[in-house]
């Protein structure tokens, strides 16, 4: 009868442990670089649909209501430097231009312009080597 009680607690620990491990499993890979969380929102928001990229990009351009000269001028006025690409991009459902920008000190920013409005949403290290092997 001891061993039962026993057996019971001992099998019971064991569940515990796996329901613990299986959510700090999703925790990780919910903080992991799979699912990006962005700290910015856009003013356009894109709903996700199907189709191939070259339906995305026709989709996205009709959705903006500034042209990446505009997204350029603002990316400049707020990161001086040389802009080397401008891209339409949906960012986790934000319809934002990204620019990336060479400053003089020869850093690559990535600049985030919201596509309605042409406000500066984010800017960070461009993660050159990354664009270079697409």
């Amino acid at each position: 009868m001891l061993w039962k009680q026993n057996g019971v607690k001992i099998i019971a620990a064991l569940g515990a442990v796996a329901v613990g491990a299986g959510l700090l499993g999703a925790a990780y890979a919910e903080s992991s670089g799979d699912s990006p969380s962005l700290s910015y929102r856009s003013s356009i928001r894109v709903p996700d649909q199907a189709g191939g990229e070259k339906d995305e990009a026709t989709r996205l351009a009709a959705l903006a209501k500034i042209d990446a000269t505009r997204a350029s001028s603002a990316a400049l006025a707020h990161v001086p430097g040389t802009v080397l690409e401008v891209g339409l991009d949906n960012e986790n459902g934000n319809l934002v231009y990204g620019v990336e920008i060479k400053t003089a000190s020869n850093a690559v920013k990535d600049v985030k312009i919201d596509a309605g409005n042409g406000a500066v949403l984010h800017v960070d290290a461009a993660d050159h080597e990354e664009n270079e092997e697409e």
